[in-house]
């Protein structure tokens, strides 16, 4: 996602100690709502966490069904696996690691960034066939204001709340993607920003569910909106828990992602900001403890794609327009194209105007095949046809371009062909780079416990929806049954 003020602050004193950043605090509640304590400093993951951070033994099974599913962004299955070796204090993941089904990795969509992949993740199907297929619609013109997928009903088929609400069941959401207008999410504070500063409170009061920005407001001071950060979004899922005991609750934690994009991953920030998101979960644990819904609780910890190291960048749509495939106006602004780009980081997708066109296509084939010459090696790959359609993204795309590891995809309509850019991460490469692999936690009521090799994205949600007892017919996944208990 993008950086906010608080994060930014945090990168300026990266070298300082960890309890100099407020984003790397642990915020586990002490207390009234809205307190924070320090992370808790044990990281073998044996130990007891803080008391109120709520991890224990897994409860036992019970009749009722709940699951709490949590978001991570960009988290390598490496921060979890590796705790120890990297120095990392994160005791509450690391118990649910221990006590419940941990997934050596988890291959995720096409391309690997972050709608897209949450979308699979609540529907259990590609790209292709839910409907979201980047970040940001195709805007070739550039006219969306940076506009994101943002609305609930771009998704084409049904997704876990759709499914939980014609069973009877009640679904909380707290900024999870693509929730805006969905009228299924009972208790919803779904994820849209326009200026990323206060004056977003109010658009955030008109988009979620009536009266309750004013009830978090009250409890906790502040609104979660995309300026402020993750302890925001877990006032208001704690919140949630408690009070309105879900049978569904979708949490999206964003912090790691925004630190990775400016820093690369495995940072000294991004450590902090893990630990801070740590005491987070713990908190979610707890407060399903103080609710009474612990012992009926299914708790899922994902995330939506890995993260890789970056410090150079192509810039294909400069590359098109320096060859007469895009014009523009005298205000600089795209004023026709023929060839356009869908960009996702570490890959593109390349549109035609007309796709129909032979001789436009062969002629920007050969504008294509001169990019991956002089791109310096940014380019790995191009596919074409049939290979595009079986990975079940970039839908409408006549190719996609596949960046080398190291390097990201521009949508810049000017600039240099290729160049050194500072050190960063990005994510967006195709599912099968290893660099690429998401998380894949289950822990509590109905949960296999054990270790389980690499999963496949597209089976969370068949998965909780058994966790769940509701049916999601549409689902091309299957049920991760080695994580499942009876």
């Amino acid at each position: 996602m993008r950086p906010r003020s608080l994060l930014l602050a945090c990168l300026a004193a990266v070298v300082a100690p960890v309890s100099a950043c407020g984003a790397a605090k642990s915020p586990l509640g002490s207390g009234s709502p809205g307190s924070a304590t320090a992370a808790p400093s044990n990281a073998n993951a044996s130990a007891t966490p803080s008391a109120n951070a709520g991890v224990t033994g897994a409860p036992t099974s019970p009749a009722r069904r709940r699951v709490v599913l949590v978001s991570i962004d960009g988290l390598r299955p490496e921060y979890l696996f590796e705790a120890d070796a990297r120095g990392e204090k994160i005791p509450n993941l690391r118990k649910l690691v221990a006590g419940g089904a941990s997934a050596e990795g988890m291959d995720g969509t096409w391309p690997t960034v972050t709608y897209p992949a949450h979308t699979t993740l609540v529907t259990g199907v590609a790209p292709n066939t839910h409907g979201i297929l980047a970040n940001h619609p195709f805007d070739p013109k550039l006219v969306n204001d940076d506009g994101w997928y943002w609305y609930a009903p771009a998704i084409r088929v049904p997704t876990l709340w759709s499914a939980a609400h014609g069973a009877g069941l009640h679904v909380a959401s707290v900024y999870w993607p693509v929730t805006v207008g969905a009228p299924e999410i009972d208790w919803n504070f779904p994820q849209f920003w326009r200026t990323k500063t206060d004056f977003d409170d109010a658009l955030m009061r008109a988009l979620a569910t009536p009266g309750l920005a004013d009830e978090v407001e009250r409890a906790y001071g502040v609104l979660p909106a995309e300026h402020r950060g993750d302890h925001e979004r877990g006032n208001a899922a704690e919140l949630l828990i408690k009070t309105r005991k879900p049978d569904l609750s979708l949490v999206y934690f964003t912090d790691l992602d925004t630190v990775q994009h400016a820093t690369g991953p495995f940072s000294r920030l991004a450590y902090a900001t893990l630990e801070a998101i740590d005491g987070e979960v713990g908190r979610l644990v707890k407060a399903a403890a103080d609710a009474g819904t612990l012992a009926e609780t299914t708790f899922v910890v994902v995330s939506d794609h890995g993260f890789a190291t970056t410090h150079e960048v192509v810039r294909p749509l400069s590359y098109f327009r320096a060859r007469g495939l895009v014009q523009l106006d005298d205000r600089r602004r795209i004023r026709s194209w023929e060839a356009n780009i869908l960009p996702a980081g570490g890959s593109c997708g390349v549109y035609l105007a007309r796709p129909d066109d032979a001789a436009l296509k062969k002629r920007v084939r050969a504008i294509v095949d001169g990019l991956v010459v002089d791109a310096g090696g940014g380019i790995a790959k191009v596919y074409e046809g049939a290979e595009v359609a079986a990975k079940g993204g970039f839908e409408g795309a006549t190719w996609v371009l596949e960046a080398t590891e190291g390097f990201t995809i521009s949508g810049a309509v000017e600039g240099d062909t290729h160049s050194i850019t500072r050190e960063g991460g990005t994510h967006g490469y195709p599912p099968t780079v290893r660099s690429m692999r998401a998380s894949f936690v289950a822990w509590g009521a109905h949960v296999r416990a054990g270790k389980l090799g690499v999963v496949r994205m597209i089976d969370v949600a068949p998965s909780v929806a058994r966790w769940l007892g509701v049916a999601l017919p549409k689902a091309e996944g299957v049920a991760i049954e080695g994580a499942i208990a009876p």
